[in-house]
């Protein structure tokens, strides 16, 4: 054979075909024209584990990509196509080329044999493949046009195959002989339905709907049953095509091997790959070369590709754009989109920042510390004043545990941020700890993958009370789980977060150890005294944070460039060292604030003056700060100060800069020109009450610049009386300035002013990434408008301009729909071209009683349909505004009004656990047994969301316990699925099946064994749960049962 030529470049490639198997990739070698060596420039990442084979196909160039050796399924294929794409970024389309199971049906005129094709197409946007790109739709369309006049070139491909390849022949890929074709009744593997025969060996081809998932298909009887999903369209059953085609434009091409029965063999697959490589080799013949160059690259198109791809982090620069932010595992990072835990990695990072070498070491020596790191000690609260340290000691823990790990030792971490408002809940605190522990034990990821598979995928939220039974279980596979929980003062649901703590601590889990710290409140101490040992509170005393204190003080006197005019007076240092730990008394905020103010110093004098006379608290700190801000720059820092105390979240830099050029009442209201030349000198505006963070973006090596509040204690001076009361009183009039302008209804109407003015300052021609780019604070400004108007929406200017951006300012309008959707809030790229819901919807959705009462003035229709949730009456119900869901209804709402994600207004209120508005509508004449949404009626949803008093509201009101519908079947599954005891006990009370049918796990019994609800497995078998009925598993660990079994199958009609 002569040698092999190597084109120049990688990019010479534009045709990618998928082989799953060894034979599939030997028949489509045996298909090429000519076969190439690896391309000149072709370096494969280490990150690319497919094993490639490349060569020409007519005018084609074609890389062949073959998955790992057994490795069969959607997610392999998915694997496979990416680090290709990676790898050969000029491809314009995919070939999934191989072999399947016909579904022949030859008394409805579907007479497939084995060697047949199966061809993907779509139909009337049902079925077949997706979005594969118009040059092989109009391929296809040409291909089968020719087969109308002339006979397919297939037999005559495969015959010049074999003359190159003789061996082929006595390999099997040639036609294995009709008698060793048969077709047998499903009711009878043993009877063979006879069919007329065919006068030639000839394959013949079909067009229609391939059904693709990850189990082998071996038994008629479940075929069928699968078959029942997809419908008659199916013409062929295989495992690798869902993965790829809601993404990869593509086309999935079969060669018939077996009729997916008990008759299952292997006797006909390699002419089945033969065949079918033959029809993809005819059919790029009706791909015009020249038309390659006009169609969108395979890689462009792959915008959701992380969802189903594994064993990727590193890319080529033709593909970074699209994936550089993939994990290794595809199952975490689809567990990791769906819990959407927040990263505490953050906050450690900041935290070891501001640590000084050695502060910390006289805790990690301590023999309460030891003794909780071996196991003697289980739980310990450390207490400490503001600013005394307590974070950057919670690090120096974090840092420590980790220095000593072993195989059955996990260590888990959190820090409540006042800065962040997706760290300031338990149910975050819950997803992150669950999310850490799902990457640091790969045993324990059974238990999350169950809850994952039984929410749909996903597709559905787990509620707090399963996620926390989840966690609990996980932790049972590690010897020695230690949790390190920081600033339980910062967190906004205390009471809850007390509660669940106390519970984990009661367990009985023996290894578990919770180590957490916090300011010494009434309420935190009065609830960890009940259950926590005295000798496990530990206070963080005085003289030993001095000690780290004079550390940080003498490093930063000695070192910081701020001080470099004192380097060569070490009796300057000293005295400074000196006044500072005088009157230090352990709070390390205090200290740091004085240090900020004494490096402005400038000589001698100026220093001995401040250091006599500095604050006593870190209030009359914070007092000084402010009134020493530069009268130029006062009505600036006001602003930021307003973003920052009231904000959700920190603003990027970029942010603050543009926030600070809108004047509401300009004209225009924003002039890009006026902007900060230099962004980082915004940190001069009000320096020591903001600092500067860096935080890791989406890119995996770039980063962002965030202006955050210094700390704790400056948000709650700063939003306090204390603003007024700590001015010197020569000052008083600046520190009224500040406290009028720092209360939050004026920084609220402030803000919504702002926001406002600055979307009606943009374009709607340009893209949501264009627009984020050019306008900073668009997304921020999109994002939160409504949350700052929500308590500002008493003043009547708030209230003209939501009326004018709502009703007036269409193009605004618009650019607002394009950055955010305030039904998928989480969603950063809203979905293109979607038909947004009325302007009374949103303010329902968002709690705006006075814009929706003056847009029903305006004459709003209040029945309005659109929306996630269908009408305003049900998006107001699923947020719990009672005062909105009233006026609506008094307005002529349609209190039984059908429609949208929970079917009607009640059964959203009962999902939320809205009492109030539940009772309301059931006045109103709510249909209590109102059918439909995604939970069936009000009384499943109430119970899946564990809401006991909705749930109690609506059996009092005629609720039917049994009725049926939804995805959970029935309420008795939903209360057990969610670990809700007193509601299963209750709904048994009141008469409902225990053995009733229906969910993902098939019944209530089985959900709750597979959950691991022990007490509720108990009570439904005293109240006379089926162990064998159909589905049932006591003993399940992995939801094993028909109707589980069903539904992991994760069909996808292609």
């Amino acid at each position: 054979m002569p040698p092999l030529k190597a084109l120049e470049s990688r990019d010479l490639y534009t045709v990618g075909w998928i082989a799953a198997l060894p034979l599939e990739r030997a028949a489509a070698m045996a298909l090429l024209d000519e076969r190439h060596e690896k391309p000149l420039d072709f370096v494969q990442p280490h990150c690319d584990p497919n094993s490639y084979t490349w060569g020409r196909i007519g005018d084609h160039n074609v890389v062949i990509a073959a998955l790992g050796a057994g490795k069969y399924g959607t997610t392999s294929a998915a694997a496979t196509a990416l680090p290709m794409l990676s790898s050969f970024p000029q491809i314009r389309f995919g070939l999934l080329v191989g072999i399947g199971a016909g579904i022949a049906r030859p008394d409805k005129g579907r007479d497939i044999r084995l060697g047949d094709v199966a061809v993907s197409q779509p139909r009337g946007g049902v079925g077949g493949v997706l979005h594969p790109p118009e040059i092989l739709l109009r391929a296809l369309a040409a291909l089968r046009a020719q087969h109308e006049l002339e006979p397919p070139k297939m037999l005559e491909y495969l015959e010049e195959a074999i003359a190159r390849y003789p061996k082929l022949a006595k390999q099997g890929y040639v036609h294995q002989g009709f008698e060793n074709d048969q077709l047998f009744k499903t009711s009878d593997s043993k009877e063979e339905i006879q069919r007329e025969p065919r006068d030639s060996t000839d394959p013949e081809i079909h067009y229609g709907i391939i059904a693709s998932g990850n189990t082998l298909f071996k038994d008629a009887d479940y075929r069928d049953k699968v078959l029942e999903e997809v419908g008659d369209e199916c013409i062929c059953l295989e495992m690798e095509a869902a993965g790829l085609m809601n993404n990869f434009p593509c086309i999935v091409i079969r060669g018939i091997c077996d009729y997916a029965d008990s008759h299952k063999s292997d006797r006909w697959q390699r002419y089945a790959a033969a065949t079918a490589a033959a029809y993809a080799k005819e059919l790029l013949a009706f791909v015009p070369i020249q038309d390659l160059q006009t169609t969108r690259k395979a890689i462009e198109m792959l915008e959701d590709i992380s969802e189903t791809v594994a064993d990727i982090h590193s890319i080529t620069t033709g593909t970074k754009a699209v994936v550089e932010n993939l994990n290794l595992d595809s199952q975490f990072d689809k567990v990791r989109r769906w819990l959407c835990p927040p990263d505490p990695s953050t906050n450690l990072n900041e935290a070891h920042k501001k640590r000084h070498q050695g502060t910390g070491s006289w805790f990690l020596e301590n023999q309460i510390f030891k003794q909780w790191k071996t196991g003697k000690r289980q739980h310990l609260w450390l207490h400490g004043l503001p600013g005394c340290g307590k974070t950057v000691l919670s690090a120096t823990i974090i840092e420590n545990l980790n220095q000593q790990l072993d195989a059955s030792h996990v260590v888990l971490f959190f820090f409540f941020d006042f800065t962040d408002a997706d760290k300031q809940s338990l149910d975050k605190l819950v997803r992150s700890l669950v999310a850490q522990l799902y990457s640091k034990c790969e045993e324990s990821r059974k238990e999350l993958n169950k809850l994952f598979s039984s929410c749909e995928d996903g597709h559905r939220q787990p509620t707090f009370e399963s996620l926390s039974t989840i966690f609990r279980q996980m932790t049972n596979y590690v010897a020695k789980t230690q949790i390190v929980i920081d600033a339980l003062d910062e967190c906004k649901t205390r009471r809850e977060l007390l509660s669940w703590m106390e519970s984990l601590t009661q367990s009985g889990h023996s290894g578990l150890h919770l180590l957490t710290t916090s300011r010494k409140e009434e309420d935190i101490e009065s609830e960890l005294q009940r259950w926590l040992h005295q000798g496990n509170v530990v206070p963080i005393q005085q003289d030993p944070v001095n000690d780290d204190i004079r550390l940080y003080v003498h490093e930063r006197v000695r070192n910081d460039r701020g001080f470099e005019r004192w380097h060569s007076e070490p009796s300057v240092q000293d005295e400074i060292e000196t006044e500072l730990m005088g009157k230090a008394n352990g709070m390390f905020r205090w200290a740091a604030c004085q240090l900020d103010i004494l490096q402005d110093c400038l000589d001698l004098r100026m220093l001995r003056k401040a250091l006599e006379s500095l604050p006593k608290t870190l209030e009359e700190t914070y007092a000084r700060i402010l009134a020493n801000i530069n009268e130029k720059h006062r009505q600036y820092a006001i602003r930021i100060l307003q973003f920052l105390t009231y904000s959700e979240r920190p603003l990027t830099i970029h942010e603050a800069v543009d926030l600070i050029v809108v004047e509401p009442n300009g004209s225009p209201p924003f002039d890009p020109k006026l902007r900060m030349p230099i962004p980082r000198e915004i940190m001069k505006i009000c320096p020591s009450l903001v600092s500067l963070v860096t935080r890791q973006s989406g890119d995996p090596v770039e980063t962002t610049m965030e202006l955050q509040l210094a700390h704790f204690s400056v948000q709650q001076y700063l939003s306090s009386e204390q603003v007024r009361e700590s001015f010197p009183k020569a000052m008083t009039g600046v520190g009224v300035i500040f406290h009028e302008g720092l209360k939050q209804y004026t920084a609220r109407v402030f803000i919504t002013r702002v926001c406002l003015a600055y979307l009606c300052q943009l374009d709607e021609q340009c893209s949501a990434d264009e627009i984020r780019s050019k306008f900073p604070l668009a997304q921020y400004s999109a994002q939160y408008w409504m949350d700052h108007a929500k308590p500002a929406e008493a003043d009547k200017d708030v209230q003209d301009r939501i009326l004018n951006f709502l009703l007036q300012q269409r193009q605004a309008y618009t650019v607002w729909g394009i950055l955010y959707d305030p039904d998928q809030p989480y969603t950063k790229n809203p979905r293109a071209f979607r038909i947004m819901a009325t302007a009374i919807y949103y303010a329902a959705l968002a709690g705006l009683r006075y814009t929706v009462e003056m847009l029903l003035e305006k004459g709003a229709n209040v029945n309005a349909e659109g929306g996630h949730y269908g009408s305003a009456l049900q998006a107001a119900s699923a947020e719990g505004h009672y005062d909105i869901v009233q006026l609506l209804l008094e307005k002529g709402a349609n209190v039984n009004a059908q429609g949208g994600h929970y079917g009607n207004a009640l059964q959203a209120a009962s999902a939320g656990g809205h009492h109030n508005v539940v009772q309301l509508l059931l006045e109103k004449g709510a249909n209590v047994n109102a059918e439909g949404g995604y939970d069936g009626t009000a009384l499943q949803a109430a119970s899946a969301g564990g809401h006991h008093n909705v749930v109690q509201l609506l059996l009092a009101k005629g609720a039917n316990v049994n009725a049926q519908g939804g995805y959970d079947g029935n309420a008795l599954y939903a209360a057990s699925a969610g670990g809700c005891n007193d509601i299963v006990q209750l709904l048994l009370e009141k008469g409902a099946n225990v053995n009733a049918q229906g969910g993902f796990y098939g019944n209530a019994l089985q959900t709750a064994s597979a959950r691991g609800h022990d007490d509720i497995v108990q009570l439904l078998l005293a109240k006379g749960a089926n162990v064998n009925a159909q589905g049932a598993n006591v003993n399940a660990q992995d939801g094993q049962g028909q109707k589980a079994q069903k539904s992991a199958l994760s069909l996808r009609a292609v």
